[in-house]
């Protein structure tokens, strides 16, 4: 009965992205709304229901290595995109999202720590590729 592995262990760092930064992001985006977020132009609604729906899908993501791995790249172009459009305007992204001070820490991290993943998932994979493309002679 021991012989099997705890299924967290077996999980890329890609599934703990999706996984931590998706209950992150969805309790941010929840809490926000419950406390009665303003869906005006922009608006904390807007950003709220933005953070709840990506961290709802990270959450749905985490759950296959696949999906995980790519979910993470349209989500570090939206939060690298973000992260430059919000400090371009200083205080909304796309006449939408608000940008407060915690998003201009925040979303560059977001987008920065996806990419290092993504990236070491990508150089791994070639790695691994390139190993069973090898002929084995002996």
């Amino acid at each position: 009965m021991g012989a099997t592995r705890p299924r967290f262990r077996e999980r890329t760092p890609a599934q703990w992205y999706c996984l931590v930064a998706g209950l992150l992001l969805s309790l941010r985006g929840a809490e926000q709304l419950v406390v009665g977020a303003s869906f005006a132009m922009p608006g904390e609604g807007w950003r709220a229901s933005q953070q709840l729906l990506t961290g709802i899908l990270l959450l749905l993501a985490q759950r296959s290595r696949l999906v995980a791995y790519r979910a993470l790249i349209p989500f570090a172009i939206f939060y690298a995109v973000l992260a430059v459009v919000g400090d371009i305007n200083g205080h909304e992204a796309f006449g939408l999202i608000t940008v407060d001070g915690r998003d201009k820490f925040v979303n560059p991290l977001y987008a920065g720590l996806a990419l290092v993943i993504l990236s070491r998932t990508s150089a791994r994979a070639a790695g691994a590729r390139a190993r069973s493309a090898r002929p084995r002679w002996r």
